[in-house]
Order: C-alpha cells, then sequence, then structure tokens
C-alpha cells in the first residue's frame, strides 16, 4: 500500500509547487475527520493519488485513506479521503 507525506506547508496555495514552476499546482484531495486538524490544512494537492496519505501535524501523523466520495471545494471536485487513526513521532 502506497502513502504519500504531505506537510502543513503544502496546504497554503502560496506554497503549493507548481509542475513547471509557472503556476501553482490545483488542489485535488480533501481531507475528512479527525479532530483538532483546522480547516486550512484539509485541501492538499498530490501528484499521483495513492491509496493513503498521511498529514504531518506538529508531532504527529494524521493518516487518511481514499473514499470513493468527491466533494466540491471553491469550484473544483476534489478526491475525499477519510480520517483513519493517529501516530505520534518519535523524539
Amino acid at each position: 500500500m502506497t502513502s504519500t507525506i504531505l506537510s502543513t506547508a503544502q496546504a497554503h496555495p502560496d506554497n503549493i509547487l507548481s509542475n513547471d514552476d509557472s503556476r501553482p499546482a490545483e488542489p485535488n484531495i480533501f481531507l475528512s475527520g479527525g479532530k483538532d486538524i483546522p480547516e486550512e490544512l484539509r485541501v492538499h494537492q498530490v501528484p499521483d493519488l495513492t491509496d493513503r496519505v498521511k498529514l504531518s501535524v506538529h508531532n504527529r501523523y494524521e493518516h487518511f485513506e481514499a473514499t470513493a466520495e468527491k466533494r466540491d471545494v471553491d469550484g473544483r471536485s476534489l478526491r475525499v479521503y477519510s480520517w483513519i487513526y493517529r501516530t505520534y513521532m518519535a523524539e
């Protein structure tokens, strides 16, 4: 099973790397569920849709799994990834 690690910087439109360095890449996933995850961290762009993604938030990873669901956000149809569990980083 493939998993992609997302950072909080990727959620901010000015920090998303573009594919050709000319414009930001369009978001293509929405992270649903989980506790204490700010709304501005729920929309991301991943180069390849995978089975799972994990979001690095402070000292933890929030894990999400792909669903067949789509959600419209700001006029875009985004693939929904549903929260499945949380792990903590070792110090």
